[in-house]
């Protein structure tokens, strides 16, 4: 490398003022890369693939032409052994590298290493956990406790529970067919309150409007309280429509 070719370099950081340190904290380069760049005298030991690459990076950093630098560089491009293709070094690729090389961190390595190739070492190091021993250890004890689980339910579990279990699931699943829906239709604003008769539990309570429609499912008689009976329209599950008396009031539907 020339001193004219670092001239450059050293001319266009001028230009910008910014110092040697500033270039090299803002390009993540070792700020001896960059001096030994500029001064065209370099002792680093440094492959020329990457030393083009942070040519490449500190000529596009200070705004240079990058093709003209390049073209000009007394570096030459390493080419690959029995390929024509010319071997290229990503900016993420160098900056990683040197990273490493500084503090051992692979800070930014994920951003230029294949999917395939972080799949390969996560299905790796998956496979180091299943091989440990403790690994084994405790699943084969979670195994052991849902087989010891499983006979002693089986065992001590009295049948009767279990039948009165089904029951109650047999009596939800007849009140779900047994239940039959109730259709509120008002022709105006109407605050509707709807009660189971046996229990005098609230199965709905709110204010309906002119157009709008609410089904209410319930199984047994109900009583319905309304404000304004004449803006509500009762559609039973047959089909039979009732119509509340005007004013505030109440309706018993079986």
């Amino acid at each position: 490398m020339t001193k004219e070719f670092g001239q450059q370099f050293i001319e266009a950081r001028d230009v910008r003022g910014v110092t040697l340190a500033k270039a090299s904290e803002e390009t993540r380069i070792k700020l001896e890369y960059l001096a030994g760049i500029e001064s065209g005298e370099y002792d680093f030991n440094l492959p020329d693939i990457y030393l083009r690459g942070f040519i490449k990076i500190y000529a596009r950093y200070l705004k240079l032409d990058v093709d003209a630098v390049m073209a000009s560089c007394p570096i030459e491009e390493f080419e690959v052994l029995h390929s024509r293709c010319v071997k290229k070094v990503a900016y993420n690729t160098l900056i990683s590298n040197e990273k490493e090389r500084e503090d051992g961190s692979d800070l930014g390595i994920n951003d230029t290493i294949p999917f395939s190739k972080k799949f390969k070492r996560l299905m790796e190091k998956i496979k180091t956990i299943v091989q440990h021993r403790h690994f084994v250890k405790i699943v084969s004890g979670l195994v052991v406790v849902i087989l010891l689980f499983v006979v002693f339910s089986k065992a001590f579990f009295p049948k009767t529970e279990y039948a009165k279990i089904q029951s109650k699931r047999a009596d939800k699943v007849l009140d779900i067919a047994n239940q039959s829906v109730l259709s509120l239709i008002p022709t105006g604003n109407v605050k509707v309150v709807v009660r189971s008769k046996a229990s005098g539990e609230k199965i709905f309570a709110g204010s309906l409007e002119s157009g709008e429609v609410k089904k209410i499912a319930h199984s047994g008689p109900v009583q319905v309280f309304y404000d304004n009976g004449e803006f509500l329209l009762i559609k039973q599950a047959n089909g039979e429509q009732l119509y509340p008396q005007p004013g505030r009031g109440g309706i018993e539907i079986k």
